[in-house]
């Protein structure tokens, strides 16, 4: 099996989506050169991360829990996926440990900056990228 043969709604382990991908199992951007993927995790829990959605567009908080986010390495892997011929994929958690498949995704508009919490409960800055769904044409 191989990610490809992922459908929307799929519910799977932490696990399953390192080795489908090829990527690592820690951090919500997971961006993988030997498939040309970027994973994108979007915890609906209890996180420091306040991703969110407004109608059909899912505004996604990129990386750096301490102090103002900065646009490089994974956040630069997000703005730059098109370009590098990358494609992303998101993931849903509404469970602790449960992931569902939300299928593949693509900038719907420039990143933002807005103002949240940090670890430490201190202002700061972090890059918002929304996001759509992919139109798969078959």
């Amino acid at each position: 099996m191989d990610y490809k043969s992922l459908s929307i709604g799929d519910k799977i382990a932490n696990k399953d989506i390192a080795l489908l991908f090829q990527c690592t199992n820690q951090g919500g951007i997971r961006k993988s050169n030997k498939t040309k993927t970027v994973v994108l995790i979007a915890k609906f829990t209890e996180c420091l991360y306040k991703h969110r959605k407004e109608n059909d567009i899912i505004y996604f908080t990129g990386m750096g829990k301490v102090g103002n986010q900065e646009l490089k390495r994974q956040n630069k892997g997000v703005l730059e996926a098109k370009d590098n011929n990358f494609h992303m994929h998101l993931f849903e958690m509404h469970t602790e440990g449960v992931y569902t498949y939300c299928g593949e995704v693509e900038l719907a508009g420039k990143p933002f900056i807005e103002e949240q919490p940090d670890d430490n409960g201190n202002t700061r800055d972090v890059f918002i990228f929304p996001l759509k769904t992919v139109e798969q044409v078959v």
